[in-house]
């Protein structure tokens, strides 16, 4: 699908900053499981994370307990005023879920410095498969931020860290 954006959008010397800054302070996430959305073939933890510039992100992992070894994952948002939804066919498939809010009133490039945050370190996860991560939107109207954060995948040379993203 091709999309119009302002070409600054997608300029790799404008986000190799960001990126690098996101490389240095990858930090930690912090889980902890939720018993009472486990279950159905699912087992889920909710997560938190803290931001590059130090505003926390929160939401939920749901990992496939029919299936051992990593498994493929997808990486939902839900809207400041959105649920959280899991998917109830993802247990079926072998997938694992990332769901996260995103924060009211956050800029375009922070959501997508927040994206690729989540995306790398979903990577380190040893439950997922690193090759078989990917964005997927959950709202009707397409987030910005999935397309651009996307794009740079595409086109940005893999780096340590988040390069690898």
């Amino acid at each position: 699908m091709s999309r119009s954006v302002h070409p600054l959008l997608l300029e790799p010397s404008y986000w190799n900053q960001r990126l690098s800054e996101l490389e240095e302070g990858a930090g930690s996430m912090f889980s902890s499981p939720r018993e009472d959305l486990s279950g159905s073939g699912r087992e889920v933890e909710e997560f938190r994370l803290k931001t590059h510039d130090g505003q926390l992100l929160w939401g939920l992992i749901a990992y496939p307990t029919f299936f051992q070894g990593s498994r493929p994952c997808c990486i939902k948002a839900a809207g400041p005023a959105e649920p959280i939804v899991l998917d109830p066919s993802a247990p079926e498939t072998g997938t694992v879920e990332i769901l996260y809010q995103v924060p009211a009133g956050r800029r375009l490039e922070d959501r997508v410095v927040d994206l690729l945050r989540i995306y790398a370190q979903a990577r380190r996860q040893p439950r997922i498969e690193p090759t078989a991560l990917r964005l997927s939107e959950t709202s009707r109207v397409q987030r910005d931020e999935f397309w651009i954060a996307s794009e740079l995948l595409r086109r940005m040379p893999p780096k340590r860290g988040v390069g690898q993203v």
